[in-house]
């Protein structure tokens, strides 16, 4: 099953990647950044659960860390996850590989 893409975009200058997508780079010049995809893969960095939902930190192989859903039972910290699709709103669930 192939590999989910994230919305992503990227300071032509200093090459880092926002994960969701900015308007504007992070240092305060008003630069625009270049708009990217990067594959939804990365490290379990933290886990927990609320309400019967699942809730984790990723370190993506990119660079980013993001907060995103979690399937049920992914919650072996410092293990490889991915997520295979994302939904009309960007948001993708990760899982173990």
């Amino acid at each position: 099953m192939p590999i989910a893409q994230l919305k992503a975009s990227r300071d032509p200058v200093t090459k880092q990647i926002y994960v969701p997508p900015r308007d504007l780079v992070a240092d305060g010049s008003l630069r625009e950044p270049e708009h990217i995809e990067v594959p939804a893969q990365g490290v379990l960095f933290s886990a927990t659960s609320y309400q019967n939902e699942h809730y984790g930190i990723v370190d993506l192989d990119c660079g980013s860390r993001l907060q995103t859903l979690l399937a049920p039972g992914c919650d072996r910290i410092g293990e490889r996850v991915v997520a295979h699709s994302v939904d009309e709103k960007g948001q993708a669930r990760f899982s173990h590989e």
